[in-house]
């Protein structure tokens, strides 16, 4: 095999990913309020003064919240491909990888608590979007276009029969 041909099938993996990304964006809409809190968070990080340690550990977070996201996202497809009608085992599987985000974002929530909590930065925050108004707008506009993006948006789920009952 030549090196243009590994080059091209290192390419397509990368397009496989993000048309995975994509999709489960379109169908998920937790994974839409993941990708929401994610900005906000990258977002506010600018009126902290934390260190590359810290910034590794928010980014690590971040990644892994969406990485369990995608792979639940995964886990219901399959479970909904081998078993379309109900079945209880279907169910419990669906539900431990559900679980196992919800325990991840929990985690994620402690870790935001313990780095963002701090009054001198929460006042910060405050007198920069009191302080600029064009600011301000952006950040309500961005939060309207985000709830739309996540409660509005139609999911795409026409070929996925629920197992839960």
């Amino acid at each position: 095999m030549n090196i243009k041909n590994n080059l091209k099938r290192f390419a397509k993996g990368f397009v496989y990913a993000f048309s995975g990304i994509i999709a489960s964006v379109k169908s998920e809409r937790n994974l839409r309020f993941h990708f929401c809190a994610a900005f906000y968070v990258i977002l506010f990080m600018n009126f902290y003064e934390f260190e590359k340690c810290e910034k590794a550990v928010i980014f690590l977070t971040i990644g892994l919240v969406i990485g369990f996201e995608l792979l639940n996202t995964s886990v219901e497809r399959c479970v909904d491909l081998l078993s379309p009608q109900y079945h209880p085992l279907a169910k419990k599987a669906k539900d431990a990888a559900a679980g196992a985000v919800l325990c991840l974002t929990l985690s994620a929530a402690a870790i935001g608590i313990v780095f963002f909590w701090d009054l001198k930065a929460f006042d910060r925050i405050f007198r920069f979007f009191s302080g600029n108004i064009i600011a301000l707008i952006g950040l309500i506009i961005s939060a309207v276009i985000w709830f739309v993006f996540i409660f509005l948006v139609k999911t795409d789920k026409k070929n996925v029969k629920k197992i839960r009952k």
